[in-house]
């Protein structure tokens, strides 16, 4: 369900700024970008997820100083927040540590 609000919000987002958001791709070309016939356990879906978590993530820190807007720069840091949750719920049931120190994340 975060996921799905969080696309929401970036087509609101980029539409609100006058772009166009990119078409939804075919689950099946989801599946096949990912890799996900290779996945072949709970823990292998679990990595899977932690490192696309960790990506955006990272993305979404990446981009909050080269935005000129700070509505859009809000939301760019709520999506961050987010995906850090997920990461770290996904981390934890994977039973892998945390980072360990301060700034790990955005690097």
């Amino acid at each position: 369900g975060h996921h799905k609000t969080h696309r929401d919000a970036l087509i609101a987002t980029i539409q609100k700024l006058g772009g166009k958001p990119v078409a939804e791709m075919k689950l099946e070309d989801y599946a096949k970008s990912l890799n996900a016939a290779s996945l072949k356990s709970q823990a292998d879906v679990l990595d899977l997820a932690a490192r696309l978590e960790l990506g955006a993530t990272n993305a979404y820190l990446s981009v909050i100083p080269a935005l000129g807007d700070r509505e859009l720069a809000k939301v760019a840091a709520r999506l961050a927040a987010d995906e850090t949750m997920h990461y770290t719920v996904l981390t934890s049931a994977l039973g892998r540590p945390l980072p360990p120190g301060a700034f790990s994340f955005g690097a």
